[in-house]
């Protein structure tokens, strides 16, 4: 059976993705997540399945953000010229590595859905940084997204810390909260010497 389960996870998460693909991921995997809280035991209070949505909600988006990251910090170790800002970005990957492994094991545990690509906003954010010629101009601009994302992250996350429903959560929260900082603070230094 367990030979088999990735395999049919893989092929409904393809069905899935070729049916909603021109739907934000991120959307995709908050309607996925609010329908099984949902159809869960009737017994359980309307607040409590708000309270699972609102969790549910929160690990999407920092998901999202994650990737985000990610994804703009790839295109920056090939276009930034500064060595600091290309040190920001594979340290920023290496962190979100990280912490996407460990999202993914608390999602499984949690049996939340997340998005496997980035949302629309985030993906016109990348085509900008992709489209843009190397130079200071483009180490500005992938500052600004990162400070921006940081941003997000860093609201969503302290949510999470605050309504986590477990220490594993917390944890992860937490976590989150601190690497995200640090990217942040480490974005706003670096463009306040580049301008």
């Amino acid at each position: 059976m367990k030979t088999y389960l990735p395999s049919a996870i893989l092929l409904i998460g393809l069905i899935f993705a070729a049916g909603c693909s021109s739907k934000d991921s991120t959307e995709n995997a908050n309607k996925i997540n609010e329908e099984r809280i949902d159809k869960q035991a009737v017994a359980v209070g309307s607040d409590a399945k708000e309270e699972a949505k609102d969790v549910t909600k929160y690990m999407v988006m920092l998901a999202n953000t994650s990737l985000t990251e990610y994804e703009f910090s790839k295109v920056a170790l090939k276009k930034a010229t500064n060595p600091e800002v290309r040190a920001l970005a594979q340290s920023t990957m290496n962190d979100h590595q990280q912490d996407d492994r460990q999202l993914q094991t608390l999602a499984k545990q949690m049996n939340v859905t997340l998005p496997t690509t980035l949302s629309n906003k985030s993906k016109n954010h990348l085509g900008k940084l992709t489209g843009m010629t190397a130079g200071t101009e483009f180490d500005i601009q992938y500052l600004d997204y990162m400070a921006s994302t940081n941003d997000d992250a860093i609201d969503v996350a302290d949510d999470l810390k605050d309504s986590a429903p477990t220490d594993a959560a917390k944890t992860f929260a937490k976590k989150i909260l601190e690497d995200d900082k640090k990217h942040k603070e480490r974005a706003r230094e670096l463009k306040n010497v580049l301008n």
